[in-house]
């Protein structure tokens, strides 16, 4: 079923929502930058065989929600905490007001869900590979790939296209020429957006202070952006009455394996879904007995 999302700044965003028979609650996916959605498919689907209504959508200017060129857009990449994520909230809460809502958010997807004002709507976060972004704190080979592309390609290409077509050269969905650039310069903080040049400035002060959602980060150890460092880093300025858990996939080395930053929601480590079902199956029960 096809749904609408309209943003406080009249932006239009496309999703689609998968029924579940008997739902016992709805789960929102947020994707990882200029991911395309129909990578979450499969494991929208397996949610919803579990008893889960889900939403798939995606943020301003890609996939189903990309509904001008992009060159003519202002985007900011922070208008995914801003304003996308506050209306996909908003959209699940009025479909199904009286289902609890769970969010399962990928990279960017759990990284700015603390942005949304109405974040605490959420009764858990599932953040998947959220950490801060540094560069430095990469392994060589993907620290030489993101520099070469925030520091030369991205910004040559919003010079001569006023946009960035990174999926001609095979590296992602197009992007918004503002994107990159708050994008890129958050990535050069060891801090992300909680470094000193953006909090208190273009990111409101007290973002992520008080954050009273359950919260359950899973990550894996040759992630190539949410290394050991990057993950502490973003986390350390996070807090919360709520209780925040972590595990994390220990790959041997030569093991075929693999996770990085893209294998969590791949079919071959299935391992990792049933680990998130198995999470927000526990949160929902404690719920549940709450309200007895």
């Amino acid at each position: 079923m096809d749904i609408n999302i309209l943003t406080d700044d009249n932006v239009e965003l496309r999703a689609t929502l998968y029924k579940a028979n008997n739902p016992k609650a709805v789960v929102l996916i947020n994707p990882g930058t200029a991911t395309k959605t129909s990578y979450y498919l499969p494991f929208a689907k397996y949610l919803r065989e579990h008893g889960f209504h889900v939403i798939l959508w995606n943020y301003r200017g890609f996939c189903d929600s990309k509904i001008s060129h992009l060159k003519e857009c202002h985007y900011q990449y922070s208008d995914i905490g801003r304003y996308d994520i506050p209306a996909a909230i908003d959209t699940a809460k009025r479909l199904f007001k009286d289902l609890p809502l769970y969010c399962v958010g990928h990279s960017t997807g759990g990284q700015q869900v603390g942005l949304a004002h109405n974040a605490d709507q959420l009764d858990a976060l599932i953040a998947v590979a959220v950490s801060a972004g540094y560069f430095s704190y990469m392994p060589l080979r993907y620290r030489l790939k993101a520099n070469f592309f925030f520091r030369f390609l991205a910004p040559l290409s919003n010079k001569v296209f006023n946009y960035v077509p990174a999926k001609s050269f095979k590296l992602m969905e197009d992007l918004p020429a503002g994107f990159t650039d708050e994008w890129g310069a958050w990535c050069r903080e060891k801090e992300l957006f909680f470094s000193d040049k953006f909090y208190g400035k273009t990111i409101p002060l007290g973002t992520y202070k008080n954050f009273n959602v359950p919260t359950f980060v899973f990550t894996a150890d040759d992630d190539e952006i949410c290394t050991e460092r990057n993950l502490h880093n973003f986390w350390k300025n996070v807090t919360s009455d709520q209780p925040i858990t972590f595990k994390r996939y220990t790959i041997s080395k030569g093991s075929d394996q693999s996770i990085g930053h893209f294998g969590y929601f791949r079919s071959k480590n299935t391992h990792i879904w049933q680990d998130i079902l198995e999470t927000i199956n526990k949160v929902h029960h404690d719920k549940s007995l709450q309200t007895l």
